[in-house]
């Protein structure tokens, strides 16, 4: 009779190895990055969650970092009896960070007073715990208009230049001109060949228990 307890913290081993492997593939000056679900004020954690999403999508996008994915970072977290969700302080991001295997962290929160919501994210080390890069914005006005600020503070997280017309679409609506709910997207570079082989042989050996958003 299969033990499953056991099997559990196989997969668990092999999928951190998994990504220790993963990091050496990638050692191309990108470093591995995990975001926590951002703190929801004056806005539901669902709504929180669902905005953290969205950063996490952008920062994907900027290719610059490597972002573990979140709901497998949740299996992970799962296994290990933690939860994402009232881990708020830099010491349980850095716990988090270092069972996950990621070198930076990003954590901060969400809030909304009236029509105006702020945004407050900052990435740090795991390792030293020094913040790296912080980005805080405020804006009035509905919220389709938020979305470009998320991205902006995405780019600005990575150490980016956010792009000309994603700063043009957030100065419209800022200005309560119209600003289209859906965020701009550049296309995503294809992945390559021996990269595709590689993330193969994860799912095969963990049978998919943890994997990793490689941008580019």
């Amino acid at each position: 009779m299969i033990n499953i307890k056991k099997l559990k913290n196989y997969t668990l081993m092999l999928s951190i190895l998994c990504l220790q492997l993963l990091r050496a593939q990638l050692a191309d000056g990108k470093t591995t990055v995990a975001i926590l679900d951002f703190e929801g004020r004056g806005i539901n954690q669902m709504e929180a969650a669902t905005l953290t999403d969205r950063l996490m999508s952008e920062m994907v996008l900027t290719d610059a970092v490597i972002m573990v994915e979140r709901n497998q970072m949740a299996e992970i977290l799962e296994e290990q009896g933690l939860q994402q969700s009232g881990c708020t302080s830099g010491e349980c991001a850095a716990e988090v960070g270092a069972l996950l295997g990621v070198q930076n962290m990003v954590s901060g929160s969400f809030g909304k007073l009236g029509t105006t919501y702020t945004i407050d994210a900052k990435m740090f080390s795991v390792e030293t715990g020094a913040t790296i890069r912080t980005s805080g914005k405020t804006y009035k006005g509905e919220v389709d208009g938020l979305l470009p600020i998320i991205q902006i503070v995405a780019w600005e997280l990575v150490g980016l230049e956010p792009p000309a017309e994603l700063l043009a679409l957030a100065a419209g609506g800022a200005a309560g001109g119209a600003a289209p709910a859906a965020a701009l997207k550049e296309p995503k570079k294809p992945m390559s060949k021996g990269m595709k082989r590689f993330l193969w042989a994860t799912i095969l050996l963990g049978g998919g228990g943890y994997g990793a958003y490689a941008a580019g």
